[in-house]
């Protein structure tokens, strides 16, 4: 085994070398502008004691509120908050490690439901960087913002049609030339969501922009009902994913491309009954 250090190479003015810039904290942006504000978001970001929506619970939540120009520039913070909430069971030590927050730290703490739901529906819109998580959480803990549409930034950009390696937070910020200094704290993964959306993708329009535009075309979502069983790793290929609980594989396509795919998945699985669901921003997040 050779155990002699690594030498790394030298550099030198000569040498490529990226220099990453601190994303801007909460209090940096502006919170008044004079341009036009076309619309307001509520971009959220909750931190859990687990995976399901259904048995867990959020832990911390976060919200800024803030004013979009026409072009999808955030133009102003209107406002920003966070808190913190008690389970009432013991929090997963996995969950400490990933996000510092024990049992001491919440205990005796609440979320003001009321306010809360209020504070978020100043929005015209609610933006997550994983919707289909933070929305099922949401869902639970404020049911009466179920009326608003949700954007997300992971799935509602193309990332890979841009080139980009991977879907992770931190790690677009860095393929952007920004760093964010913590991670999996609502407040700070807030900050890191709107220096992601601020930044400018190779099409020249912000990462905003697109999340926005893609979130408001209605889309189809195809279920592989009744596909065999041995179709599985094909479907799965083909860029299908697995619905534990309904139990069967789905794509979700543009409108124009419905027949295609349907032509598809009967040739990669045949048997399969095909059918299909028309989804929009006010549902495509929510679980059935």
């Amino acid at each position: 085994m050779n155990t002699k250090p690594i030498e790394w190479p030298r550099t030198d003015s000569a040498t490529p070398v990226r220099t990453l810039r601190r994303i801007p904290r909460i209090d940096d942006w502006p919170n008044a502008t004079d341009e036009p504000v076309a619309t307001r978001l509520a971009i959220v970001d909750c931190e859990t004691d687990g995976l399901d929506p259904s048995r867990d619970n959020v832990i911390q939540i976060a919200v800024a509120i803030v004013g979009v120009s026409r072009d999808g520039r955030i133009l102003q913070v209107v406002d920003h908050g966070t808190g913190l909430a008690d389970p009432g069971r013991q929090i997963p030590a996995r969950i400490t490690k990933l996000t510092g927050i024990d049992n001491l730290t919440v205990r005796g703490k609440r979320i003001k439901q009321p306010a809360l739901t209020e504070f978020i529906c100043q929005a015209d819109a609610v933006l997550a960087h994983n919707a289909g998580f933070d929305s099922g959480f949401c869902r639970r803990l404020l049911p009466s913002i179920e009326h608003l549409p949700w954007i997300c930034s992971f799935r509602d950009v193309d990332w890979l049609g841009h080139r980009f390696d991977g879907g992770k937070l931190g790690h677009l910020l860095m393929q952007l030339g920004q760093f964010a200094p913590t991670a999996h704290d609502a407040m700070a993964d807030v900050e890191a969501l709107m220096a992601l959306l601020q930044s400018e993708l190779p099409t020249g329009e912000t990462v905003l922009a697109e999340a926005m535009r893609t979130a408001q075309v209605p889309t189809v979502r195809i279920f592989a009902e009744r596909a065999p069983y041995e179709t599985r790793h094909e479907l799965k290929r083909f860029g299908y994913r697995w619905n534990p609980d309904q139990k069967v594989w789905w794509t979700e396509v543009a409108q124009a491309d419905v027949h295609a795919e349907l032509a598809l998945l009967l040739r990669i699985a045949p048997g399969a009954r095909p059918t299909r669901k028309t989804m929009t921003w006010h549902t495509r997040h929510w679980k059935d």
